[in-house]
């Protein structure tokens, strides 16, 4: 699959949520680049209880529960 325009993964330690997302983008054989914004203030005020959040090219495309149909649906795979 082509890389998708700077496809982001929010994430943080220790969340589950992002574990799955990340398992299921991996999965997809989706390239992205995973963000821990733990640490990061800015990152944590706009995402902070949201994670798992899912941008494409800067715009948020999903958050929360992010299994392997729901992405599919939202990556248009």
């Amino acid at each position: 699959m082509p890389p998708l325009p700077d496809l982001r993964l929010y994430s943080r330690a220790g969340c589950h949520l992002c574990e799955d997302a990340e398992t299921a983008l991996f999965g997809l054989g989706v390239i992205f680049e995973r963000v821990d914004i733990s640490g990061n203030a800015e990152l944590e005020r706009l995402y902070g209880w949201d994670v798992p959040v899912l941008s494409l090219g800067g715009a948020v495309i999903a958050k929360g529960v992010l299994g392997r149909e729901r992405l599919r649906r939202v990556l248009k795979l």
